[in-house]
């Protein structure tokens, strides 16, 4: 379902606040935003999949994605779980190409979308708008490059910590946690960690024990992010 912006209605300012575009003065958030559309998602349905064309950005606003990449010859794997506040869908963009990932809603999430042709003509009145557009190709690679450091992460528990410490207690700019938490099952943090599920139980629940994370019913909580980081970075 999509719609434009209501006047008056803020929902958005969680953009204004965090993230990619919080980054720039208010103008030109503005003006962004002014050629957005709001979309929601329901639980389990996809933002859009690997091969979709790629003429638009996203900006979460509320709700939880899943990120599921599927290199070539390999199995698609989930690598993340994105809070409201980031932006996606630049790397199909700049090398127009289809997509090469899928983002679905772990739980109902609300977006907007500010498509190719929007941009484009934003583009022929300030050209400064697509370097503005390549530095949210960078948010991208550091965080590739993140999740692949903590997959050489030789303790498997640690490894775990890493994932949560991700996906549930960001840098205050990649992203916002409710106080609820993040939706995540203990299926999907063995998968981003690659262990099995026996395995990321047990480290779970070490790590409940000692009061850095709450586990609810598929949400998960972190109590101790520095904490959590310290075990993360100690030694083996």
């Amino acid at each position: 379902m999509a719609g434009h912006m209501a006047d008056g209605d803020d929902p958005e300012r969680v953009l204004h606040e965090i993230g990619w575009l919080a980054g720039f003065p208010a103008p030109f958030r503005k003006i962004w935003l002014a050629n957005a559309r709001t979309i929601t998602v329901e639980r389990g349905e996809a933002v859009y999949r690997e091969g979709d064309e790629g003429r638009c950005f996203y900006g979460l606003v509320t709700g939880t994605l899943a990120i599921t990449i599927g290199p070539p010859l390999l199995a698609p794997r989930l690598v993340n779980i994105m809070n409201p506040g980031t932006w996606f869908g630049v790397g199909p963009m700049l090398k127009g190409e289809p997509r090469n990932m899928e983002f679905r809603a772990a739980e109902p999430a609300r977006l907007v979308r500010v498509s190719g042709a929007a941009i484009d003509q934003m583009a022929e009145r300030d050209p400064l708008i697509l370097r503005h557009v390549g530095r949210l190709a960078m948010w991208g690679h550091d965080l590739a490059t993140r999740i692949a450091a903590e997959l050489l992460i030789p303790s498997s528990n640690r490894r775990i910590a890493a994932v949560i410490l991700r996906i549930a207690s960001p840098d205050p700019m990649d992203g916002r946690v409710g106080e609820s938490g993040i939706c995540v099952t203990q299926s999907q943090i063995a998968e981003m960690a690659n262990v099995s599920r026996n395995l990321a139980n047990t480290a779970l629940g070490e790590l409940r024990a000692a009061g850095w994370i709450e586990t609810r019913y598929n949400r998960l909580l972190v109590r101790n992010p520095a904490a959590l980081a310290a075990f993360v970075h100690g030694d083996d």
